[in-house]
């Protein structure tokens, strides 16, 4: 299974808003974590609208977490931010051509096994990840995205 850029994005966000209690702006998280700002933007607004973050405009504002790391399920936030975790052509939302449809072994094995992936992360907490992982370096970021 092969999850989006966006997913990876978000997790990273979460592990950087998990490790400050400081209210982050986007632009401070897309300089800390070597990501171009529109990218964090369109992130933290899913973040937001799942409930994982909380955004407060004007001074003093900014995001932070809307609920404590123990709480964040790492599949829980996969499931959001991916658009679709179809792994196959026919469990995507898009109409499937497969000529092996309406009846095939195949789709029911592949959805299961997506499931056990979301359930496997879904095992895993913000904060069990948060306890093995280490500050931001600055020197390792590799700007690459267009800001």
């Amino acid at each position: 299974m092969r999850l989006s850029q966006a997913s990876d994005f978000a997790l990273r966000i979460l592990m950087f808003l998990g490790q400050t209690s400081e209210p982050q702006t986007v632009d401070k998280l897309a300089a800390a974590l070597g990501l171009a700002k529109s990218h964090v933007m369109k992130i933290v607004a899913q973040l937001a609208k799942a409930g994982f973050v909380e955004t407060t405009r004007g001074r003093g504002g900014g995001i932070r977490l809307a609920i404590s790391p123990q709480d964040i399920r790492l599949g829980e936030v996969v499931r959001v931010i991916e658009p679709d975790m179809g792994v196959v052509a026919c469990l995507k939302t898009a109409p499937s051509d497969c000529v092996f449809l309406p009846r095939c072994g195949l789709k029911g094995a592949m959805a299961q096994a997506a499931e056990a992936f979301i359930d496997s992360l879904n095992s895993r907490t913000l904060r069990e990840i948060l306890g093995s992982t280490g500050k931001p370096d600055p020197r390792r970021i590799q700007r690459t995205f267009a800001r």
